[in-house]
């Protein structure tokens, strides 16, 4: 069984998905002092430790196998005062101490905000340049860049996935979520994605898109379907009363390279000579 270490195993992300793990990894859950409680006991061994310390969280990623790192500012309009302690210093101790215990994989949670400098109706994929709409997204870039560096200097795999609106799917049908849509990520298709990435092998450095399935959305999942076969189950639009039926009036929506004769052409020429 995996050795697994959640920083910011407090928050909505890392105690539900330690819920959802703790039969399949030994989990460890570390966050800042006096941010757990009693809900929190029976999901694993509790660290308390500030990530800005290097010399206090060291000890406790000993014998780690994965650390999933969350831990950190998560507000997009946070200011640089609480940024960079939390998500700049933060992020490198969590890596200085998974490399000097030879971890073996660091899962960094970066956010939609990394690429959130693009127009909007851009799909992003990973291979576009970061582009951050603002300074939380500036540091979620940099942990990705560190990332990158540790990955091809030092043995340790990384993998940053880019969450974007983590909630439940019972509040997605108000009228104020609108906004989150295109950017929704579902509780169960977050954890199933870093199921995946913590055991995937061969892994060195990688970013994968980690939205739901939204049928209009700015972060296309294509690669962790081509990667790993991995599709969401969720889609935010099915999930919002106005759109689900305004799209199921229309007839849907069209995938207009399914509908279009050259795709039809390419498949029976396809037929034609696997018949021959």
């Amino acid at each position: 069984m995996r050795k697994l270490l959640i920083t910011g195993g407090a928050g909505a992300i890392g105690s539900g998905y330690a819920e959802w793990a703790r039969d399949r990894y030994q989990v460890t859950l570390l966050d800042l002092p006096g941010q757990f409680d009693d809900r929190h006991a029976h999901l694993g061994r509790l660290v308390e430790a500030d990530l800005r310390q290097l010399d206090e969280i060291r000890e406790a990623f000993d014998g780690v196998d994965t650390v999933l790192h969350l831990g950190g500012e998560r507000h997009p309009w946070a200011t640089w005062s609480s940024l960079l302690p939390a998500n700049i210093v933060g992020t490198y101790n969590v890596i200085a101490a998974a490399v000097a215990a030879a971890c073996r994989r660091v899962v960094y949670a970066s956010s939609v905000h990394a690429v959130s400098g693009y127009p909007p109706g851009s799909g992003v994929t990973e291979d576009d340049p970061v582009h951050p709409g603002d300074l939380y997204g500036v540091t979620k870039a940099f942990g990705e860049a560190l990332g990158s560096f540790v990955a091809s200097t030092e043995q340790l795999s990384f993998v940053a996935l880019r969450i974007g609106a983590f909630q439940d799917p019972r509040v997605i049908d108000a009228p104020e979520t609108g906004w989150m849509l295109q950017d929704y990520t579902a509780p169960t298709d977050l954890y199933r994605l870093i199921d995946t990435v913590i055991d995937a092998e061969p892994l060195r450095f990688e970013i994968y898109n980690a939205v739901s399935g939204n049928t209009f959305t700015r972060l296309p999942m294509n690669k962790a379907r081509e990667d790993f076969g991995y599709v969401p189950d969720y889609d935010s639009f099915q999930l919002s009363t106005p759109f689900r039926e305004a799209i199921r009036a229309v007839g849907g929506v069209a995938d207009r390279a399914m509908e279009s004769g050259m795709r039809e052409e390419i498949e029976s020429s396809t037929r034609r000579k696997e018949i021959a």
